[in-house]
């Protein structure tokens, strides 16, 4: 740590347990880089410790004001068992989850652990905000995300070194779930004379992205079930590779209107070709990496009113890459 008056070296900490690690990130739920994993999801919040599960109790679970549900295992990795039995212990946990409805939910929240504080009132008044819907809409968005299996699923340790094929058949076991995994290395650093100070340095090792595999068609009175997975040119397509921030994004988009998002997954194709790539951020974001410099935001759609805003594109790109003229400030509606 360098300052203006001194430098000091950090030390690693190594004498932590889990729950030291499992407290950390309950305290302090920013730690965790959901940026890296899913930019979109919104504020994250701690809602409990060792919540019971029948099977056993998950570490942590987080939720944000949208209704998104983040469930964390933590481990220490000098333990050569932990790191053959966590993936299939946090996807089981994952697996007990869906099988909840919000009043379940709710009820083993309530049985959870609170690091020392008061149960909630309510699981909806832990993000009762200014950024929070109505409690009818959380709950529905809940329900919804525990009934698809969309959550994240994250293993957070002090230093990651998985084999590849234990996590690969880990994954393959659950893929009618539309969950994002991610294993986030922790390391936890102190300085000498600041013995209740620590840096945490997060990062992400290991994301991946749902992918759609199957598509249902139904045809006189009779519905088939075709593996799309196997098309490796089409799962490769932008439109195919999705998160939880996307697949919000295309719901919205679909309550306006039921042919806008194949309309515009057919766009997000086509101007891929171009180098240009989409980012969710509650909005859909419309990137375009320069040769040289910082990528340039072209525009970005909002979900629920339909806008397409494209002054942003003028904010960062060199002119002489482009015929391009400073429009008005105004949007279109999609």
């Amino acid at each position: 740590m360098v300052s203006p008056q001194a430098s000091a070296p950090l030390a690693r900490v190594n004498d932590w347990k889990e729950r030291r690690l499992q407290e950390l990130i309950f305290d302090h739920p920013t730690c965790l880089p959901l940026d890296q994993i899913e930019p979109g999801i919104g504020r994250l919040v701690s809602v409990c410790m060792e919540l019971p599960l029948g099977i056993g109790s998950a570490d942590n679970l987080f939720i944000t004001p949208e209704g998104n549900l983040v469930l964390a295992e933590v481990k220490l990795w000098g333990n050569p068992e932990a790191r053959r039995k966590v993936v299939a212990q946090a996807l089981e946990y994952a697996t007990a989850l869906f099988k909840l409805d919000y009043t379940g939910l709710e009820t083993a929240v309530m049985k959870g652990d609170f690091n020392g504080a008061s149960p909630p009132e309510s699981l909806y008044s832990l993000v009762d905000g200014a950024d929070s819907p109505t409690e009818s809409v959380f709950a529905d968005r809940v329900t919804r995300n525990l009934r698809e299996g969309r959550i994240v699923v994250l293993i957070v340790g002090d230093e990651i070194r998985p084999a590849t094929d234990e996590l690969v058949t880990g994954l393959q076991a659950h893929a009618n779930f539309h969950f994002t995994f991610a294993l986030v290395e922790m390391p936890v650093y102190s300085r000498l004379g600041s013995p209740d100070e620590y840096i945490v340095m997060p990062r992400t090792l290991i994301k991946t992205e749902t992918v759609p595999r199957f598509t249902i068609r139904t045809e006189g009175g009779s519905t088939e079930v075709i593996d799309a997975g196997t098309d490796e040119r089409e799962a490769a397509k932008p439109s195919r590779r999705s998160s939880i921030s996307s697949e919000e994004f295309f719901e919205a988009m679909s309550e306006r209107s039921p042919e806008t998002p194949a309309k515009l997954r057919q766009f997000l194709d086509e101007v891929a070709a171009i180098g240009v790539r989409p980012e969710y951020l509650g909005s859909l974001n419309l990137k375009w990496d320069q040769p040289e410099g910082s990528p340039v935001n072209l525009g970005y759609i909002r979900p629920r009113g339909g806008e397409v805003w494209t002054d942003a594109s003028y904010w960062k790109v060199d002119r002489t890459r482009g015929r391009l003229q400073r429009p008005p400030r105004r949007a279109v509606r999609w």
